[in-house]
Formats: structure tokens, sequence, C-alpha cells
């Protein structure tokens, strides 16, 4: 890569203590209306991002990161807030701001690419630049230069129709940032490629943005993908912010039952504080003394536990540090690594398992499961319960 492409723009930024935030959202919401009816696809979206930091937005569809990306980007004026881009209010409903998208400085990689059809590679992603008025020997320069950080030099004289899914999301991206934005936007970028593809262009996008530290906000409805790329994850319900973290924060401490759903912790139940101990809604005694010891008698709680920290057989010491539970056996699979994965069924509810070796229990088998304390995660009133420090 030549020294033409220093992403970064430093001196356009704004300075928060130590940190240079590349962009910032306040108060930012965004209603449609649609046959009289009012829709509210953001509510109240507070979010600064640092210089040089990749920020994954994840939530199911519907749940408004797409509407946040577009009012990023200016294409969707907001209702409410205001946004800032490298120290510059880009957007402001009091006082009125709104600068158009080709002067935001912002990149823009789409899910289907968008890649112009008649156009090659190599004016695909100088077009950009023409826009601009960029001189032709400054343009070649750059352009070449992109294209072999994206390792796509050797495309530059093919068409888009000529090229796989996954080379034309490489110039995609190659044209968005050519022309060294301030901030880099990617909407789904890897959601229409296959499984091995995604994979390998998730590692391709992480080395990108450690040789070139630009600043990206990813949006995704795969949590897998989000945990590894991001910095930070910001995770999305109906127009609002529900968490934002690292990816080992928003993985290991999930603030709300929602979160723990989305970020797939599949086995739950609802317990009930009986007599200094959990009970679960059949008035199976289950332990876990070291928890309901902090709640008062009768208090109902909410309790999920991710597969690999299920134990399958009965505890051979059981205490207060373990949370007792049985099940029924419905069907046992092999999972990838060779273990078997146990589906059974709690309490009407259906929970899942892991265990090294053979099976030693049958369909329709009574199973006794067991969770240490520090593995569960615990809600009340819908929200992450943390047991005091002693």
């Amino acid at each position: 890569m030549t020294e033409t492409m220093t992403l970064g723009l430093p001196g356009e930024r704004e300075v928060d203590g130590d940190r240079t935030i590349s962009a910032s959202m306040t108060g930012l919401g965004k209603t449609f209306v649609s046959k009289g009816r009012s829709v509210d696809a953001l509510s109240d979206v507070d979010l600064e991002i640092e210089q040089g930091e990749y920020v994954v937005v994840l939530g199911p569809s519907g749940c408004g990161k797409s509407t946040l990306l577009r009012c990023v980007a200016g294409l969707e004026a907001p209702t409410t807030g205001r946004i800032q881009l490298a120290g510059k209010t880009v957007f402001s409903v009091q006082p009125q701001i709104d600068i158009r998208p080709n002067d935001r400085k912002v990149g823009m990689v789409f899910q289907n690419y968008a890649l112009w059809p008649h156009l090659n590679v190599e004016r695909n992603v100088a077009y950009p630049l023409r826009m601009r008025k960029v001189a032709k020997e400054d343009r070649r320069t750059k352009v070449t230069a992109v294209l072999e950080a994206v390792e796509c030099l050797h495309l530059a004289k093919r068409l888009p129709a000529e090229l796989s899914g996954g080379q034309q999301q490489r110039v995609a991206l190659a044209r968005a940032l050519v022309y060294e934005p301030s901030l880099l936007l990617l909407d789904e970028p890897l959601s229409n490629l296959d499984a091995l593809l995604r994979i390998s262009l998730r590692s391709e996008l992480l080395r990108l943005h450690r040789e070139l530290g630009f600043t990206a906000v990813h949006i995704t409805h795969d949590q897998e993908e989000a945990l590894e790329m991001g910095d930070r994850v910001v995770l999305m319900r109906e127009g609002r912010i529900e968490q934002v973290g690292t990816p080992e924060e928003v993985y290991s401490r999930p603030v709300s039952p929602y979160a723990a759903d989305f970020l797939g912790v599949r086995n739950r139940l609802d317990v009930t504080v009986r007599g200094g101990e959990f009970v679960s809604a059949l008035g199976l005694r289950m332990g876990g003394q070291q928890i309901a010891s902090h709640h008062p008698e009768g208090t109902t709680l909410r309790l999920f536990v991710r597969s690999n920290s299920v134990r399958v057989g009965t505890l051979q010491d059981p205490s207060g540090s373990h949370i007792s539970v049985a099940g029924t056996l419905v069907q046992t699979t092999l999972s990838e690594g060779g273990r078997r994965k146990y589906v059974l069924d709690v309490d009407g509810a259906t929970w899942f398992a892991f265990r090294e070796g053979p099976v030693s229990f049958q369909p329709g088998e009574r199973v006794e499961l067991s969770v240490e304390v520090r593995d569960a995660l615990i809600y009340l009133d819908g929200k992450l319960w943390t047991m005091p420090s002693t």
C-alpha cells in the first residue's frame, strides 16, 4: 500500500480528553409515517465512535440498524437529534443543518455491492474520485493503491459480471475507501456470501482495518460476525440501543433477557426463591443457595445458562455453589468437534447441553443437569443481577 492511502484525516476530528471522536450521534430519532400510523425506527440514540474503531451494530431485522446507517450517510433525515462527523455537524434539527451525502466524506459498502455494471473494476473504483474532480494521475495512483490493498489489482479490467461475489465485495470496499473517507459504513456487507466466503472476508476486512486504520460502522444480524469483528458491539432493540461494550463484555454479561437470547443463550428457566434456594415452576428444588440467599422469599428470577456451561449427570458433591436441574432427554446428535449435543425438556422448555464420550442415556430418560452459580446469568425485573462482592 502506498503512502497516498493515509486514511484517518488527522486534524479534522473532535478531541475529548484522551479520546479522538470520529463520529457522534446525540438524541437521534427517526419516525416514519405510513397510512396515518407513526413508527419509531430510531429513538433517542446516543453513540460516540472513536478514531480508528471498528464498531459493529448488531440486531434483528427491523431493529433500526440500517436506518441508523442511512441517517449517518445522509440518505435519511432524522426526526430528532444531531450527527457529527470528524468534528463537524452534518445534521441537526435545531439549528437546522443537513449536509448532502456527497459532502459528508463518508464511504459506504452496500449489501448488494452496487457496482456499475457497464464500468470495469478500475473505473468503478475511480468513480468517486472523478466525481470529486481528482486529477487523472492522482486517480490512477489511488486506484492502484487501493486495489492492491484489497488484492484485486489483477481484476482491474474486468466487468462486475465477470467477478465472483467475494471479488465484487472487495471491489465495492475499494471504491468506498479510495477517497479516504473519515468514516466507512458497511451495510450487511457479508450477508450475500456463502458461509466459507463470509469467514474469509471477515479476516480480510480485519486485515485491512489493521493496515489502514480506518474508522468503521458495520451492521449485521450475525452474532458471530459481530463478536469476531468489532472493537465494540452495539446491540439494538426496537430502535434503541440495548447494550454497548467490547465483544467480551457483551458476550459474557448480556444486560437483559433480550440481549442474552439474541446472543445465543438458549437455556432459560423461571425460578422462585423458596426456603433459601431455587424452586422450579413444577416445585423441584434446585439448590443455588449462594444466589437465592440474596433475595427475599417468593422472589421470581429468570435463569439463563449457556449450553457449554451445563454439566450432564448427577453431582457427586452437590453444594450451594451449584444449581441442579432435571430434564427429559429428547434426542442426542453429534456436534462439531465430536461432542454429543443433548436436547432436553426442562419444565416444558428446551435445553441444550454438550458432553464428551458415548451416549449413556436414552430418549425419554430423566437426566440430571447441573450449573455452577458463577456460570449462570440471573435476571431480576428484566435486568442482569450481579452477586454482591464479599
